[in-house]
Protein backbone atom coordinates (compact mmCIF):
# COMPACT_ATOMS: atom_id res chain seq x y z
CA UNK A 1 0.00 0.00 0.00
CA UNK A 2 2.63 2.15 1.07
CA UNK A 3 4.11 1.70 -2.67
CA UNK A 4 0.88 2.51 -4.65
CA UNK A 5 1.01 5.62 -2.88
CA UNK A 6 4.25 6.81 -2.87
CA UNK A 7 3.82 6.09 -6.87
CA UNK A 8 0.45 8.11 -7.05
CA UNK A 9 2.59 10.89 -5.12
CA UNK A 10 5.11 10.93 -7.86
CA UNK A 11 2.40 10.98 -10.88
CA UNK A 12 0.98 14.00 -9.56
CA UNK A 13 3.80 16.07 -8.02
CA UNK A 14 4.64 16.61 -11.84
CA UNK A 15 1.01 18.04 -12.63
CA UNK A 16 1.02 20.43 -9.51
CA UNK A 17 4.62 21.75 -10.31
CA UNK A 18 3.70 22.24 -13.79
CA UNK A 19 0.24 24.20 -13.07
CA UNK A 20 2.41 26.22 -10.29
CA UNK A 21 5.04 27.28 -13.19
CA UNK A 22 3.52 29.57 -15.98
CA UNK A 23 5.58 28.85 -18.99
CA UNK A 24 6.99 32.18 -20.22
CA UNK A 25 5.51 34.27 -22.75
CA UNK A 26 7.15 34.17 -26.10
CA UNK A 27 6.60 35.14 -29.72
CA UNK A 28 4.13 32.70 -30.29
CA UNK A 29 1.61 31.91 -27.31
CA UNK A 30 1.10 34.45 -24.21
CA UNK A 31 0.13 32.41 -20.80
CA UNK A 32 -2.65 33.10 -18.38
CA UNK A 33 -3.41 30.81 -15.04
CA UNK A 34 -6.69 31.15 -13.25
CA UNK A 35 -7.17 30.24 -9.47
CA UNK A 36 -10.79 29.91 -7.68
CA UNK A 37 -12.59 27.87 -5.68
CA UNK A 38 -15.13 27.73 -8.52
CA UNK A 39 -13.66 26.11 -11.93
CA UNK A 40 -15.53 28.42 -13.95
CA UNK A 41 -14.47 31.44 -12.28
CA UNK A 42 -10.65 30.09 -12.80
CA UNK A 43 -11.58 30.05 -16.11
CA UNK A 44 -12.68 33.75 -16.99
CA UNK A 45 -9.82 34.88 -14.69
CA UNK A 46 -7.07 32.88 -16.41
CA UNK A 47 -8.38 34.95 -19.31
CA UNK A 48 -8.26 37.91 -17.36
CA UNK A 49 -4.77 37.45 -16.46
CA UNK A 50 -3.80 37.55 -20.53
CA UNK A 51 -5.95 40.56 -20.77
CA UNK A 52 -4.06 42.27 -18.08
CA UNK A 53 -0.60 40.99 -19.50
CA UNK A 54 -1.79 42.74 -22.52
CA UNK A 55 -2.47 46.21 -20.96
CA UNK A 56 -2.58 47.68 -17.60
CA UNK A 57 -4.67 50.31 -18.77
CA UNK A 58 -7.56 48.00 -19.75
CA UNK A 59 -9.16 47.89 -16.25
CA UNK A 60 -10.07 44.74 -14.65
CA UNK A 61 -10.84 42.74 -12.61
CA UNK A 62 -9.24 42.92 -9.31
CA UNK A 63 -10.75 44.41 -6.47
CA UNK A 64 -8.87 45.12 -3.01
CA UNK A 65 -10.03 45.25 0.25
CA UNK A 66 -8.35 45.48 3.15
CA UNK A 67 -9.23 45.32 6.70
CA UNK A 68 -7.15 45.72 9.94
CA UNK A 69 -6.89 44.04 13.49
CA UNK A 70 -4.20 45.43 15.68
CA UNK A 71 -1.06 45.93 13.86
CA UNK A 72 -1.90 43.27 11.03
CA UNK A 73 -3.36 44.41 8.36
CA UNK A 74 -4.97 41.34 6.10
CA UNK A 75 -5.60 42.54 2.39
CA UNK A 76 -8.03 40.50 0.29
CA UNK A 77 -7.88 40.51 -3.15
CA UNK A 78 -10.73 39.23 -5.41
CA UNK A 79 -10.91 38.95 -9.24
CA UNK A 80 -13.91 40.17 -10.66
CA UNK A 81 -16.06 37.11 -13.04
CA UNK A 82 -16.86 40.50 -15.45
CA UNK A 83 -13.03 41.01 -16.35
CA UNK A 84 -11.62 42.28 -19.06
CA UNK A 85 -11.97 39.30 -21.33
CA UNK A 86 -15.68 40.31 -21.87
CA UNK A 87 -13.71 43.26 -23.80
CA UNK A 88 -11.37 41.46 -25.73
CA UNK A 89 -12.36 38.62 -27.44
CA UNK A 90 -9.24 35.89 -27.28
CA UNK A 91 -9.48 33.46 -30.15
CA UNK A 92 -8.38 29.95 -29.63
CA UNK A 93 -7.89 29.50 -26.13
CA UNK A 94 -6.58 26.28 -25.31
CA UNK A 95 -6.59 24.81 -21.95
CA UNK A 96 -3.38 23.29 -21.03
CA UNK A 97 -3.45 22.42 -17.07
CA UNK A 98 -6.77 21.76 -15.11
CA UNK A 99 -5.89 20.81 -11.16
CA UNK A 100 -8.12 21.31 -8.17
CA UNK A 101 -5.48 21.43 -5.44
CA UNK A 102 -6.31 22.10 -1.73
CA UNK A 103 -10.11 23.14 -2.99
CA UNK A 104 -9.18 25.79 -5.28
CA UNK A 105 -9.08 24.79 -8.91
CA UNK A 106 -5.40 26.12 -10.99
CA UNK A 107 -6.63 26.24 -14.66
CA UNK A 108 -3.72 27.13 -17.23
CA UNK A 109 -4.56 28.65 -20.67
CA UNK A 110 -2.61 29.82 -23.68
CA UNK A 111 -3.41 31.80 -26.35
CA UNK A 112 -1.43 32.50 -29.74
CA UNK A 113 -0.17 35.70 -30.26
CA UNK A 114 -0.23 36.15 -34.21
CA UNK A 115 -4.28 35.05 -33.03
CA UNK A 116 -5.05 37.60 -30.68
CA UNK A 117 -3.20 40.61 -32.93
CA UNK A 118 -5.53 39.81 -35.54
CA UNK A 119 -9.14 39.82 -33.00
CA UNK A 120 -7.87 42.60 -32.00
CA UNK A 121 -7.32 44.64 -35.10
CA UNK A 122 -10.90 43.14 -36.11
CA UNK A 123 -12.12 44.68 -32.91
CA UNK A 124 -10.66 48.29 -33.78
CA UNK A 125 -11.73 48.54 -36.78
CA UNK A 126 -15.30 47.56 -36.46
CA UNK A 127 -15.48 50.20 -33.52
CA UNK A 128 -12.94 52.92 -36.19
CA UNK A 129 -15.84 52.22 -38.36
CA UNK A 130 -18.76 52.60 -36.17
CA UNK A 131 -17.55 56.43 -35.04
CA UNK A 132 -16.60 57.37 -38.66
CA UNK A 133 -20.18 57.20 -39.52
CA UNK A 134 -21.28 58.67 -36.47
CA UNK A 135 -19.16 61.88 -36.95
CA UNK A 136 -19.71 62.28 -40.39
CA UNK A 137 -23.38 62.73 -39.38
CA UNK A 138 -22.85 65.37 -36.94
CA UNK A 139 -19.51 67.36 -38.59
CA UNK A 140 -21.81 70.35 -40.04
CA UNK A 141 -24.75 69.77 -37.28
CA UNK A 142 -24.00 70.07 -33.70
CA UNK A 143 -26.07 70.80 -31.06
CA UNK A 144 -28.36 68.75 -29.08
CA UNK A 145 -29.12 65.63 -31.32
CA UNK A 146 -24.81 65.48 -31.76
CA UNK A 147 -24.82 65.88 -27.91
CA UNK A 148 -27.22 62.48 -27.22
CA UNK A 149 -25.84 60.30 -30.24
CA UNK A 150 -22.00 60.71 -28.85
CA UNK A 151 -22.91 60.39 -25.11
CA UNK A 152 -25.14 57.11 -25.70
CA UNK A 153 -21.96 55.77 -28.23
CA UNK A 154 -19.31 57.52 -25.96
CA UNK A 155 -18.53 53.47 -24.10
CA UNK A 156 -17.34 52.51 -28.10
CA UNK A 157 -15.18 55.40 -27.81
CA UNK A 158 -13.33 54.25 -24.55
CA UNK A 159 -13.83 51.04 -25.82
CA UNK A 160 -11.33 51.32 -28.72
CA UNK A 161 -9.40 53.86 -26.67
CA UNK A 162 -8.98 50.75 -23.95
CA UNK A 163 -8.03 47.98 -27.15
CA UNK A 164 -5.47 50.61 -28.63
CA UNK A 165 -2.79 49.59 -25.33
CA UNK A 166 -3.97 46.22 -25.51
CA UNK A 167 -2.85 46.03 -29.50
CA UNK A 168 0.70 47.33 -28.99
CA UNK A 169 1.16 44.96 -26.04
CA UNK A 170 0.43 41.76 -28.02
CA UNK A 171 3.38 42.79 -29.68
CA UNK A 172 2.35 45.47 -32.62
CA UNK A 173 3.68 48.40 -33.35
CA UNK A 174 2.70 51.82 -31.84
CA UNK A 175 2.78 53.26 -35.37
CA UNK A 176 -0.43 51.02 -36.16
CA UNK A 177 -2.38 52.37 -34.02
CA UNK A 178 -2.30 56.02 -35.11
CA UNK A 179 -5.51 55.97 -37.00
CA UNK A 180 -7.70 54.54 -34.07
CA UNK A 181 -5.62 57.60 -31.64
CA UNK A 182 -6.96 60.15 -34.15
CA UNK A 183 -10.28 58.57 -34.37
CA UNK A 184 -10.91 58.34 -30.62
CA UNK A 185 -9.29 62.51 -30.81
CA UNK A 186 -11.82 63.34 -32.93
CA UNK A 187 -14.83 61.66 -31.53
CA UNK A 188 -13.62 63.80 -27.84
CA UNK A 189 -13.19 67.27 -29.60
CA UNK A 190 -16.85 66.51 -31.84
CA UNK A 191 -18.16 65.69 -28.57
CA UNK A 192 -17.09 69.05 -26.49
CA UNK A 193 -18.11 71.31 -29.26
CA UNK A 194 -21.62 69.62 -29.30
CA UNK A 195 -21.78 69.98 -25.61
CA UNK A 196 -21.11 73.46 -25.58
CA UNK A 197 -24.37 73.83 -27.89
CA UNK A 198 -26.12 71.40 -26.15
CA UNK A 199 -29.01 74.19 -25.93
CA UNK A 200 -32.74 73.97 -24.98
CA UNK A 201 -35.76 76.22 -24.68
CA UNK A 202 -37.80 75.72 -21.86
CA UNK A 203 -41.89 76.20 -22.09
CA UNK A 204 -43.41 75.77 -18.87
CA UNK A 205 -47.35 75.96 -18.45
CA UNK A 206 -49.02 79.17 -16.45
CA UNK A 207 -48.73 79.37 -13.19
CA UNK A 208 -45.80 77.33 -12.69
CA UNK A 209 -44.03 78.25 -9.31
CA UNK A 210 -40.57 80.12 -9.33
CA UNK A 211 -39.03 78.04 -6.89
CA UNK A 212 -39.53 74.95 -9.44
CA UNK A 213 -38.70 76.58 -12.83
CA UNK A 214 -35.06 77.93 -10.51
CA UNK A 215 -34.18 74.38 -8.96
CA UNK A 216 -35.40 72.65 -12.35
CA UNK A 217 -33.07 75.14 -14.96
CA UNK A 218 -30.24 74.42 -12.38
CA UNK A 219 -30.67 70.93 -12.34
CA UNK A 220 -30.23 70.70 -16.04
CA UNK A 221 -27.41 73.27 -16.31
CA UNK A 222 -25.80 71.33 -13.99
CA UNK A 223 -26.03 67.75 -16.04
CA UNK A 224 -24.94 69.68 -19.10
CA UNK A 225 -27.88 71.41 -20.74
CA UNK A 226 -27.86 74.80 -21.48
CA UNK A 227 -31.00 76.82 -21.27
CA UNK A 228 -31.75 80.07 -23.50
CA UNK A 229 -33.95 81.69 -25.13
CA UNK A 230 -32.83 81.90 -28.83
CA UNK A 231 -34.60 78.98 -30.93
CA UNK A 232 -32.29 79.02 -33.62
CA UNK A 233 -30.91 75.61 -33.58
CA UNK A 234 -31.95 74.70 -29.82
CA UNK A 235 -33.98 71.62 -28.64
CA UNK A 236 -36.72 71.62 -26.93
CA UNK A 237 -37.85 71.04 -22.96
CA UNK A 238 -41.74 70.81 -22.80
CA UNK A 239 -43.01 70.79 -19.17
CA UNK A 240 -46.46 70.13 -17.95
CA UNK A 241 -47.31 70.79 -14.59
CA UNK A 242 -50.75 70.54 -12.33
CA UNK A 243 -51.15 71.19 -8.54
CA UNK A 244 -53.72 69.79 -6.38
CA UNK A 245 -53.63 71.50 -3.20
CA UNK A 246 -56.30 69.66 -0.15
CA UNK A 247 -56.17 70.66 3.34
CA UNK A 248 -57.72 67.63 5.74
CA UNK A 249 -56.94 66.66 9.61
CA UNK A 250 -55.45 69.77 10.46
CA UNK A 251 -52.63 69.30 7.51
CA UNK A 252 -51.55 70.86 3.72
CA UNK A 253 -51.25 68.35 0.93
CA UNK A 254 -49.53 69.54 -2.23
CA UNK A 255 -49.91 67.18 -4.78
CA UNK A 256 -47.83 67.58 -8.33
CA UNK A 257 -48.35 65.98 -11.23
CA UNK A 258 -45.56 66.62 -14.24
CA UNK A 259 -44.92 65.70 -17.39
CA UNK A 260 -42.07 66.31 -19.37
CA UNK A 261 -40.17 66.01 -22.64
CA UNK A 262 -36.91 66.64 -24.19
CA UNK A 263 -36.76 66.95 -28.00
CA UNK A 264 -33.51 67.65 -30.21
CA UNK A 265 -33.35 70.47 -32.59
CA UNK A 266 -34.96 68.76 -35.53
CA UNK A 267 -38.05 68.26 -33.16
CA UNK A 268 -37.11 64.33 -31.97
CA UNK A 269 -37.70 63.19 -28.63
CA UNK A 270 -35.35 61.96 -26.88
CA UNK A 271 -36.48 61.93 -23.67
CA UNK A 272 -40.09 61.55 -22.00
CA UNK A 273 -40.89 60.68 -18.75
CA UNK A 274 -44.49 61.54 -16.82
CA UNK A 275 -44.62 61.30 -12.31
CA UNK A 276 -46.20 62.78 -9.22
CA UNK A 277 -45.05 63.98 -5.80
CA UNK A 278 -46.21 65.18 -2.69
CA UNK A 279 -45.47 67.50 -0.03
CA UNK A 280 -47.40 68.14 3.46
CA UNK A 281 -46.81 70.25 6.18
CA UNK A 282 -48.90 70.94 9.35
CA UNK A 283 -47.86 74.57 9.64
CA UNK A 284 -48.74 75.60 6.18
CA UNK A 285 -49.86 75.44 2.49
CA UNK A 286 -46.55 77.11 0.90
CA UNK A 287 -43.87 75.12 2.82
CA UNK A 288 -46.08 71.88 1.46
CA UNK A 289 -45.74 73.50 -1.67
CA UNK A 290 -41.79 73.97 -1.50
CA UNK A 291 -41.71 70.13 -0.31
CA UNK A 292 -43.48 68.85 -3.29
CA UNK A 293 -41.26 70.80 -5.90
CA UNK A 294 -37.97 69.23 -3.55
CA UNK A 295 -39.22 65.85 -3.98
CA UNK A 296 -40.67 66.66 -7.90
CA UNK A 297 -37.04 67.69 -8.76
CA UNK A 298 -35.09 64.61 -7.11
CA UNK A 299 -38.11 62.58 -9.10
CA UNK A 300 -36.50 64.50 -12.41
CA UNK A 301 -33.08 63.52 -11.61
CA UNK A 302 -33.75 60.17 -11.49
CA UNK A 303 -35.94 59.59 -14.38
CA UNK A 304 -35.02 61.83 -16.63
CA UNK A 305 -31.60 62.70 -15.68
CA UNK A 306 -30.15 59.03 -15.25
CA UNK A 307 -32.15 56.94 -17.55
Amino acid sequence: MNKIIVVLLLLIAPIVNAIEKIPADDETYIYGLGIDADHSNAQKFALADITQKLSTRVQSSVGISQSKSGNVTNTDTKQRTTAVSQEIELPNVHVLESVKKDNQWRVLIRVERKLVQLALKQQLEDLNDELSFLLEDFVESQGPACWYALTTNNHKKEKLFALIPAYIGSGMKEESTVTFKKQATSFDRLLKRCKYKNKYTINYPKQTPIDFKNSFEQLMKKQGYKVTNQKKNAGTIDVKFTEKKTYAYKNHLNIISAEVSVLDEFGDTKKHVKFKSKGSSFNNKKEASRKAVVNLIKKIETLIIKS
